[in-house]
């Protein structure tokens, strides 16, 4: 039996090539996190809250906001660096890329693994800590930066912008141990663009028990819905392609004027879209239900409260909202881009359209929406597609790919 110790004074013991280990301390880096819930924030509570449930030790580095509440929860410590906010999406806090008094307790604490979530200030802190401290980098690929709705927010565009968008991403993910993204088609499109193995697809993960359905009639009165109900959450921003859903909207309208279109969220295209609503007439058929806090979205009754979910964004790798969505029994119809592919079964558990194809994108809502017996064959499959993205699960291969790198970096330090 060998026993070795690492730059961090972590004691492993081998014994025929196999090996145990105490509990892991992993920091996660994050430029986006509470009070701003988006995709990138559930995913990283997930894997948080996740890996701390069986007994690990999480350290979480996001940019301070200016609230006193601070997320807590057991075996996981949130550490705040002063920020400022970025020009281009004030929603986006930028930092200083380096924090000796961080790097220094994070060193004390002997953390086992760095991952990054977002490739931002915090994310680069996270890179140069890791490499300090001689450690496994772990980067996530959450957001398709390059894509031209993104770069919409810094109001330039173009493939010179666009490649050197994807420069920008191999400085970060290229300097990874790991590089990990939810879905087998963003993987092709990181490879394509000169992103570097390992690149391993491990999904951002559901959890399932955190829904409540049962106020969903009191949620119907509260918005005055008595017809069908399409459903949208996400940012009210141009990578989610708001008007175009809106256009898409309107001719449903023309199938079924009493179908109602509930939009939920906030953005900076928000003052865009209440003008676009107004200029076509429908006012009274979009509910604008404004930014709604997440643990209280979950237990609102608002999945049962709709009948489908509906989203043209063509930027996601996985959207976390789709996840809950479809961890709710709703079919989805969106466009067939990225990684909408592979959480949507064209005609199983819910439809995709092409993005010059507004026509068929209505058509498959006004086809569910007129078919009972279709919808409800849909929810059942949607129920059942979903099982493998349930958190246990996902959790589990996290665990695998962490010890995975300790193992590999220990056998090449023997």
């Amino acid at each position: 039996m060998l026993r070795y110790t690492n730059p961090l004074n972590h004691v492993y013991k081998f014994e025929n090539y196999g090996y145990t280990m105490k509990k892991l301390k992993i920091a996660i880096f994050t430029d986006v996190f509470l009070p701003k819930i988006d995709g990138v924030v559930s995913a990283t509570l997930n894997l948080a809250k996740g890996m701390a449930d069986r007994g690990h030790k999480i350290y979480i580095i996001a940019p301070k906001n200016g609230h006193n509440n601070e997320f807590k929860y057991k075996n996981i410590k949130v550490i705040r660096i002063s920020s400022i906010p970025a020009l281009f999406y004030p929603e986006f806090k930028l930092t200083t890329p380096f924090s000796l008094k961080l790097y220094l307790e994070l060193k004390k604490e002997k953390i086992d693994v760095i991952h990054f979530q977002t490739p931002l200030t915090i994310g680069l802190m996270g890179i140069i800590i890791g490499k300090m401290l001689k450690i496994p980098i772990v980067g996530t690929f959450h957001t398709m930066i390059a894509d031209p709705q993104y770069l919409q927010h810094i109001k330039i565009n173009g493939k010179i912008v666009q490649e050197t968008a994807w420069r920008y991403a191999r400085a970060f993910y290229n300097r990874c141990d790991l590089i990990t993204c939810p879905s087998e088609n963003i993987k092709r499109e990181l490879l394509e663009n000169k992103l570097k193995l390992p690149i391993k697809v491990i999904s951002n993960g559901i959890d399932c028990s955190i829904f409540d359905n049962s106020q969903w009639k009191k949620f119907k009165d509260k918005y005055n819905i008595s017809e069908k109900t399409l459903l949208f959450i996400g940012r009210i921003a141009y990578e989610k392609n708001i008007f175009y859903l809106l256009d898409c909207f309107k001719l449903v309208l023309n199938k079924m004027p009493e179908v109602k279109l509930i939009l939920v969220g906030d953005g900076p295209q928000i003052n865009d879209v209440r003008r676009k609503i107004h200029k076509e007439g429908m006012d009274s058929n979009v509910i604008l239900a404004g930014k709604i806090n997440h643990s209280s979205l979950v237990k609102s009754g608002i999945f049962k409260a709709c009948d489908i979910f509906v989203s043209a964004s063509i930027t996601e790798n996985q959207p976390m909202t789709i996840l809950e969505a479809q961890a709710n029994g709703l079919p989805c119809v969106g466009i067939s881009e990225k990684g909408m592919k592979n959480l949507i079964i064209d005609g199983h558990n819910g439809y995709l359209a092409k993005l010059d194809d507004k026509n068929t994108f209505a058509g498959r809502i006004v086809n569910l929406l007129k078919n009972k017996k279709l919808l409800n064959k849909m929810k059942k499959n949607t129920l059942k597609e979903i099982k493998i993205h349930r958190l246990p699960e996902v959790i589990k291969t996290w665990e695998k790919e962490y010890n995975g790198l300790i193992k590999s970096l220990i056998s090449k330090d023997i």
